[in-house]
C-alpha cells in the first residue's frame, strides 16, 4: 500500500516538473526580449526586439556592442537587414 503511494507521488512530481519546465522554455523562446537602439529617419529609437531574433541579427552583423555596452542595430529600421554575414 506503501509503495503504490509513493509510486503516485512520483509520478505526479515527475509531470508537474515537466509541465513547469516546458512552460518555462515557451516563455524564454516566446515572450523575453531586449532593448536595441536603433536609427529611424536619423534619429535615434529603442526597439524591443526578441532573442531569438537578436540572435539572428548578430549571425549575420545586423546589431553590435556600441561603447557603453549597449546593444546597437547596424542597419536603419524599414531598411533591408544584412543578409549574410560580412566576414
Amino acid at each position: 500500500m506503501n509503495s503504490q503511494k509513493f509510486k503516485k507521488i512520483k509520478v505526479i512530481v515527475f509531470c508537474v516538473l515537466i509541465l513547469l519546465g516546458g512552460s518555462l522554455l515557451i516563455y524564454g523562446a516566446l515572450f523575453h526580449s531586449t532593448t536595441v537602439s536603433a536609427q529611424q529617419d536619423g534619429q535615434p529609437v529603442m526597439v524591443a526586439k526578441s532573442e531569438s531574433a537578436l540572435m539572428k541579427d548578430a549571425s549575420v552583423s545586423g546589431v553590435k556592442r556600441d561603447e557603453t555596452g549597449k546593444i546597437k542595430q547596424t542597419y536603419e529600421i524599414g531598411k533591408k537587414a544584412p543578409a549574410a554575414c560580412s566576414t
